[in-house]
């Protein structure tokens, strides 16, 4: 199936929940114009008739082509790799949920007006399409996860055996008076002095681990680190992690699946890490994983969106478009 005849045949679903709202908009044809537009779905001369602005008639190839020369090929790449990602993966309740709460978040953070500039700058038309944006997200995702399932001896193993991918979790109890200096081996040793409050809190944390009580919930009422919140859950860890302190990460990189570090210290107080999972299923749906696995390389990353391209069998019969994305898949510039 070629992208054009898909935009024919479904004209009216991709221009009014993809391209037309995104791109070209009956509101903002009809306020910047200032002309009656009107949706139509007839056949005229082998292509379908979509819309008419003043009398004037344009069909699904007119609106093609517009698309092509108005919004550059990078927006026709984005839009080729979720219209594979839709037809390839099923859209679930869960990813509906997941989206509208992710949806919801930005608003709420960063309010409707920003949501909307963030959603046009992808080629969306409004904050409206948040919910859609992040459904894409997750099968993008799952795209991508499911060729690294079909070909883990070849990148996965390889990554896994040597940076130790995992989740983890973490408890920080502040201490605001802490000392260091370097032994003779060149390394930090930090010296915690800590007040009676600050000693009582540790002395409480590792009381309620020794009786048992879930690390999760041990993080949520005494841990002094944003990650509070969410158990402790600071989600993914590698060895090539750079965002973590070093004390942090030389414990973090020993701490296997189901264990519990000793208390250390850092120059910001006392931690606990915990290791959630270093399962790789968990991983595959972690996208920091996927981001670390595929890494800078272009072709390795569009290499799902190709394979399953071919296999449903949708290609770009315009030969310069075609060439276009292709580029763009192999990581060359526009010129």
């Amino acid at each position: 199936m070629d992208i054009k005849d898909i935009l024919k045949r479904f004209w009216f679903v991709i221009m009014i929940a993809v391209l037309f709202v995104a791109f070209i908009g009956v509101y903002a044809v009809n306020s910047y114009l200032n002309r009656p537009v009107e949706i139509t779905a007839k056949e005229e001369d082998g292509s379908y008739l979509i819309y008419t602005i003043d009398g004037q008639n344009y069909t699904a190839d007119e609106l093609y082509e517009d698309l092509k020369e108005s919004y550059g090929i990078s927006t026709l790449y984005r839009k080729f790799d979720e219209l594979v990602c839709d037809k390839a993966i099923e859209t679930t309740s869960e990813m509906q949920d997941i989206a509208s709460n992710q949806a919801a978040y930005f608003i709420s953070q960063y309010g409707e007006e920003e949501a909307t500039t963030q959603m046009q700058s992808l080629g969306y038309g409004s904050s409206e399409d948040l919910d859609d944006y992040y459904i894409y997200v997750q099968k993008a995702q799952a795209l991508r996860a499911d060729y690294l399932r079909e070909h883990y001896d070849e990148y996965v193993k390889p990554y896994v055996e040597k940076n130790h991918p995992k989740l983890i979790s973490h408890i920080l109890i502040k201490v605001k008076d802490v000392t260091f200096e370097e032994n003779e081996d060149g390394e930090t040793v930090y010296t915690a002095n800590m007040t009676e409050e600050e000693q009582a809190k540790y002395d409480a944390v590792l009381e309620a681990l020794a009786n048992g009580e879930a690390f999760e919930d041990v993080a949520i009422e005494y841990s002094d680190d944003g990650s509070a919140k969410d158990g402790g859950f600071l989600g993914y860890f590698d060895d090539t992690n750079t965002s973590y302190v070093d004390a942090f990460k030389k414990v973090a990189m020993t701490v296997n699946e189901g264990e519990m570090s000793e208390p250390f210290l850092s120059q910001y107080g006392y931690h606990i890490i915990y290791c959630n999972s270093e399962n790789i299923e968990d991983l595959y749906e972690t996208s920091d994983f996927l981001t670390a696995v595929y890494g800078d390389d272009v072709v390795l990353y569009n290499a799902p969106l190709l394979e399953k391209a071919e296999e449903l069998g949708i290609t770009i019969q315009d030969e310069q478009l075609r060439d276009e994305i292709l580029s763009q898949i192999q990581g060359e510039e526009e010129e």
